[in-house]
């Protein structure tokens, strides 16, 4: 992506920025020391108002004289729970914490684009609220920040989000009108049957067996009960259940994630899933209970924002990509207004470490392509 000349002089502090987050990775909801960061930050910019927002959450506006409409920007500010293994200066000083998917990288673009917007208060075209929003990675904070208030007072009429990605290579954009980014909902199921001893099975219940079972069906769904034209993904990635060796299991805790495009394939899984449930229950004498702990609706971008954004760049800095199987709550954001995410490309090599890896890491330079990035679509000159 072509970075106008003007940026160039950002790349110390936006480096300076990003590596001063990323030593303080924080939990959803327990982004303290993150939101303080922003918070000083903000405040020398002297936003027209700063608050906080969702606990732990921000968001800050500058108004124009005479604003033809009110845009957001928007950066996530959690991290994960993984350790570190990068042999860097500014590596994590949270024990197991790690910002490993670029959401300090997400914030030091917004405090930049924030510190570029305030220096031009007198010519600004748009408002411009900032959001900084905790808990993408688990809960989602988008909407608690909507329930708020964080797209009133003013009234934002379109937001843009981007994320960090090192699956595109570095200077290239990758969007898309309509769905680009999954539907998540995380489940859990619980079976119950009846320990006994494991010389007499008889006597007992056995739920490991029953879940072996369900996950074993569970595979059938979307091969044998999905349009093969249609998508979905299900995944059983944890399991827990069983005392000790000699001990019919009375209790097994299944968790996984169900993602998907259209709601017509989610409610396919849903019903095949309380199906398979209902028939466990009487094959094997067991009581099962299904629980949806946490859904995200689908990222589907705007059709009339995404063409107006692609017609601002090159066609090789602006790219179309396939929608992917991953999940963000920026849709609780579209949900309520017009919005556009678009993928950052990171990638200087084709081995680019993954998202959530334990040695995610970028080159800084690439963080002046966000702020590039967000400049041209909201047609700051």
């Amino acid at each position: 992506m072509k970075v106008r000349e003007s940026l160039r002089q950002y790349l110390g502090e936006i480096t300076e920025i990003r590596r001063e987050l990323h030593r303080v990775p924080e939990y959803s909801f327990e982004e303290y020391k993150t939101s303080e960061y922003l918070m000083n930050y903000l405040k020398r910019l002297r936003p027209d108002q700063l608050e906080v927002v969702a606990k732990t959450g921000i968001k800050a506006v500058f108004l124009a004289k005479h604003p033809a409409k009110t845009v957001a920007i928007r950066a996530d500010i959690d991290a994960l729970p993984v350790p570190e293994y990068n042999d860097v200066s500014y590596r994590s000083q949270c024990e197991n914490m790690m910002h490993a998917c670029g959401h300090d990288g997400h914030m030091a673009i917004a405090l930049i684009c924030a510190k570029i917007i305030s220096g031009a208060s007198d010519r600004l075209k748009y408002n411009y609220v900032f959001l900084f929003q905790p808990a993408e990675e688990t809960t989602g904070g988008a909407q608690p920040m909507v329930e708020e208030g964080a797209l009133k007072n003013p009234d934002v009429d379109e937001i843009y989000g981007i994320h960090l990605w090192p699956y595109l290579p570095a200077g290239v954009a990758g969007c898309k009108a309509g769905p680009i980014m999954a539907r998540m909902c995380d489940l859990n199921i619980n079976i119950k049957g009846r320990g006994s001893h494991g010389a007499k099975p008889h006597n007992g219940r056995d739920a490991l067996i029953a879940a072996a079972q369900l996950v074993m069906g569970i595979q059938t769904i979307i091969s044998r009960n999905v349009d093969p034209y249609k998508t979905g993904v299900i995944t059983i990635g944890r399991i827990e259940g069983g005392q000790t060796r000699n001990v019919i299991c009375e209790d097994v805790r299944l968790e996984g994630t169900i993602r998907t495009f259209e709601p017509e394939v989610t409610q396919t899984i849903q019903r095949r899933l309380t199906e398979m449930l209902e028939g466990l229950d009487m094959m094997y004498q067991v009581k099962s209970e299904y629980i949806e702990s946490m859904t995200y609706p689908a990222v589907v971008n705007d059709a009339a924002l995404y063409d107006r954004t692609k017609a601002k760049f090159d066609e090789a800095e602006f790219v179309v990509v396939e929608p992917v199987m991953l999940s963000e709550d920026f849709s609780n954001f579209q949900r309520q207004i017009p919005g556009l995410y678009t993928f950052m490309g990171i990638a200087e090599a084709d081995d680019a470490e993954p998202l959530h890896s334990s040695r995610f890491n970028f080159n800084e330079q690439v963080l002046l392509n966000g702020v590039e990035y967000f400049l041209r679509v909201t047609d700051f000159e």
